[in-house]
């Protein structure tokens, strides 16, 4: 990694700072703790994007020079586990507290759980843990990571948050995880296949439909069902 790209370690905590700092004069205590939680919540995520990358690794399935084995790589070793490791933490640790009371708050929570994610895959990314120096343009690559998954988070939390609240809990909850997966798989295959113009045209467009889904879920609080 070069240098500039050793300063995106420092994205994630700061910007998971500056939210905390920012709720501590509108929240309770007890919502802030949910935050804290959310961020650890991503933190402990990590665990099943390291156990999928080793998996794939001793089973040879982390070479990307197949088309069939970058798609694996980027949708399911890396974007498909690393989306699962988030949902499974936030899905049980902090998505059944009584203050996920609307959409808004999940779409929060699972942002912070984003950058505890991040925090920890930044660090472990710059010693080369994953093996995934040679696959990905570094410096590009920790630069964007921290806003395409705050990206991320929007979505999951959206549908994860309106779960809460429907009666199609399971198809929610599967929209949610799925529909992150797949943004986190679409981001990783750009950036191997280095096609920049590809990237631009899907950050754009996963803007779109980011911003749609928080007005979204800022105007809505649904009954719980």
């Amino acid at each position: 990694m070069r240098p500039l790209a050793y300063t995106t370690l420092f994205f994630a905590p700061v910007l998971a700072i500056v939210i905390y700092l920012y709720c501590i004069k509108r929240y309770e205590k007890s919502f802030l703790k949910l935050l804290i939680t959310s961020y650890l919540a991503g933190m402990l995520g990590i665990s099943v994007l390291l156990a999928a990358a080793y998996l794939g690794s001793w089973l040879g399935l982390n070479d990307v020079r197949s088309i069939k084995r970058t798609l694996f790589f980027s949708f399911i070793t890396i974007g498909g586990s690393a989306e699962l490791g988030k949902f499974l933490f936030l899905r049980f640790m902090v998505i059944p507290n009584k203050l996920v009371d609307r959409p808004m708050y999940a779409i929060l929570f699972s942002i912070m759980a984003a950058l505890g994610f991040s925090t920890v895959f930044l660090l472990l990314y710059s010693i080369n843990i994953f093996g995934a120096q040679q696959i990905f343009p570094s410096t590009m690559y920790t630069m964007v990571f921290v806003p395409a998954n705050i990206l991320f988070a929007i979505v999951m939390g959206f549908f994860i948050g309106m779960a809460k609240f429907l009666k199609a809990r399971i198809a929610f909850y599967l929209i949610g995880l799925l529909g992150a997966a797949f943004f986190h798989g679409m981001f990783n295959l750009c950036l191997i296949t280095h096609d920049f113009k590809l990237l631009s045209l899907f950050s754009f467009g996963s803007m779109i439909i980011a911003f749609i889904l928080g007005l979204k879920a800022s105007y809505c609080k649904p009954e719980p069902s």
